[in-house]
């Protein structure tokens, strides 16, 4: 996961990035079967893992970042 900012081809500027493993993105989907129903779910993107919060609050697990440091822009 990056965070910086930068100009891209298809919008006025990046805000974030993230790579999710296809283990995250199962924890992902269980999380939205299991949590939300038709509610979005938030995702945090933490300087050490990936947390998605369900409608009532409650932080789970996505996975562990394992790239570089984020850095501000």
């Amino acid at each position: 996961m990056t965070r910086r900012s930068a100009k891209a081809a298809d919008c006025s500027e990046v805000l974030a990035r993230a790579e999710f493993t296809i283990d995250m993105l199962r924890n992902l989907l269980v999380v939205f079967e299991a949590a939300s129903g038709d509610k979005p779910v938030l995702v945090e993107l933490c300087d050490r893992a990936v947390w998605a919060v369900t409608p009532d609050g409650h932080r789970l697990l996505i996975g562990q970042k394992t790239g570089p440091q984020p850095y501000d822009a």
